[in-house]
């Protein structure tokens, strides 16, 4: 299920048109693409206006995605095929030729992970079993050798479980076998029924009459009386020792130590993993330990990828961690193109409109799907957020019209519900410089200089002018920190005359120059109100591009 699941995703420190369009063009492709489950998500935490706009329509927040890096959850997991630390030598090998595996983990009762065996485990018993002759320091179940024997218990009332002791076959004269076999110990012999009455007057432990022979009736009596386990074997003396060997318990010849994962293990760190292992495999455990997964070299074949679609953003800087890991399957913006790249072609919807949300609210126009009330809430607050409730210069025929049809379904007056959208997004205090700063932030890169912009509405300037050294000394602690050219604060009152404050750090001679203004004390005052996007950007790239010229 995981590989069928595609992100719809906004910007880092996201706003609300950038969570309210991935809301929006999540519920859209779910109508409309049955390919895929699509899930809305945030790069980031959601800012006091747009946690008041999703309780005002009560949708819940997406959730945040920290990195879009495949991890071990996106693989695509069969039930793994697993040993139980009992099981037999010779049932660990039938599985694996059953199942054509070359190495599966051995698990306990719980079914926690124990240790990994493979071939070449069961190669090296094999060959070491040249010899078997005692079995004193790795007893053997009797339940399991009489499985892997397909053999046959005669007698047992003295109730042995474990098989222990030397291993002896009676093909010597009698006299030396008997001056061999001590106490607890397990002969195998044939149809010499006076050799078999005389080992269990010795004490032999165990006697395994070989080839299907039957059993007289005084030996059995013997044995009963004697507490000694009878055995009958179809097998020939040698093939019975053989099988013994294989009835040891699988934790006798597994290796207790091989790497394992969790299911959001990245899958970088998988494959490094893997190639340090000696099985050159992983194993997926939960919490506890037990065992989900089995990951192997030929698992990792195929490439993993984790699919998204980036709504209100094309740019790697302001782009969730590791995009360029992703699958990237649409990008739906209004802002300029940036330089996000991607292998193959997708679908590009990038509109100079006043909203990311404007452009979902068309496609659902369009394609005529139903929206909800609680979607429409949404998406209209995306609009009047991003436009200042369709006062900035961005704002477009088509925001207006998207947002009349969308209050509308929303059962909403866009101009109440404007004003209790902006008193929800304007208020600093009880907040740190920096909490403001990075509510709505973005990098840019710009003919080769990189920028650090925030933009913020307040009601009253003397609430910034108060504060001024403090959101200064934060840009300038931003500038250094990230290597930006120019940290800036675009401060808006919508209340009052149309213009723009700017606080700014670095090379503030670019702003002299794209508005033909004086900064002083790291701070002017622009004759209007700007777009970041629109008007700021531009303007920076303007004054670069003739700067570069000589102009």
């Amino acid at each position: 299920m995981q590989s069928k699941i595609v992100y719809v995703i906004g910007h880092k420190n996201p706003d609300t048109d950038s969570i309210c369009s991935a809301i929006g063009y999540a519920h859209f492709k779910n109508l409309t693409d049955k390919r895929f489950l699509f899930t809305p998500a945030r790069a980031g935490k959601t800012n006091e206006e747009t946690r008041f706009v999703l309780d005002r329509f009560g949708v819940p927040a997406p959730n945040e995605v920290e990195s879009l890096a495949a991890t071990v959850s996106d693989l695509v997991m069969k039930r793994p095929v697993s040993v139980h630390i009992r099981d037999s030598v010779q049932a660990l090998a039938l599985l694996m030729r059953e199942k054509n595996v070359r190495a599966v983990p051995v698990v306990d009762d719980a079914g926690r992970f124990s240790g990994i065996v493979g071939l070449k485990d069961i190669a090296r018993h094999y060959m070491e079993s040249v010899g078997f002759t005692d079995i004193t320091g790795a007893p053997i179940s009797l339940d399991i050798f009489i499985r892997t024997l397909e053999g046959r218990v005669i007698s047992n009332s003295g109730k042995v479980q474990l098989l222990t002791g030397k291993i002896f076959i009676a093909a010597m004269q009698k006299g030396s076998i008997l001056n061999r076999v001590g106490q607890g110990d397990i002969v195998i012999v044939g149809d010499q029924q006076d050799v078999q009455m005389d080992l269990i007057r010795a004490g032999c432990g165990v006697i395994i009459v070989s080839d299907g022979i039957p059993v007289g009736n005084e030996v059995i009596a013997a044995a009963e009386g004697r507490g000694t386990l009878l055995i009958s074997s179809p097998h020939q003396a040698f093939a019975t020792v053989q099988l013994m060997t294989m009835s040891e318990p699988v934790s006798s010849i597994m290796c207790s130590e091989n790497p394992s994962v969790g299911l959001y293990t990245p899958i970088s760190e998988l494959r490094e993993k893997i190639l340090e292992s000696e099985y050159r495999s992983a194993v997926v455990v939960d919490s506890d330990d037990r065992l989900i997964g089995f990951v192997t070299r030929t698992d990792l074949l195929t490439p993993v990828r984790k699919k998204a679609i980036l709504v209100d953003h094309n740019e790697v800087s302001q782009a969730v961690d590791n995009i360029e890991e992703a699958e990237i399957l649409e990008i739906i913006d209004h802002h300029r193109v940036g330089d996000i790249s991607t292998v193959a072609p997708i679908y590009v919807y990038n509109d100079p409109i006043g909203s990311t949300c404007t452009v979902v609210a068309g496609m659902m126009f369009l394609h005529g799907v139903h929206i909800p009330p609680e979607i429409a809430g949404l998406l209209l607050s995306g609009i009047l957020s991003d436009t200042l409730i369709l006062t900035l210069s961005t704002t477009t025929d088509r925001d207006r019209t998207a947002a009349e049809r969308l209050a509308e379904i929303a059962g909403v007056s866009i101009k109440d519900y404007g004003k209790e959208l902006l008193r929800a997004s304007i208020s600093i205090q009880g907040k740190t410089a920096a909490e403001l700063i990075a509510a709505d932030f973005k990098e840019f890169l710009i003919d080769g200089r990189k920028f650090g912009i925030s933009q913020m509405m307040v009601l009253d300037c003397k609430d910034i002018d108060l504060r001024e050294e403090e959101f200064l000394a934060e840009l300038e602690r931003l500038r250094t920190a990230n290597n930006y050219d120019l940290a800036a604060l675009l401060v808006t009152n919508p209340l009052s005359a149309k213009q723009e404050r700017v606080l700014l750090k670095g090379e503030t001679w670019i702003v002299e120059k794209a508005f033909h203004v004086k900064v002083e004390d790291n701070t002017c005052i622009l004759p209007e109100v700007l777009s970041r996007k629109k008007d700021f950007i531009p303007a920076l790239g303007r004054a670069l591009s003739m700067s570069r010229r000589g102009g």
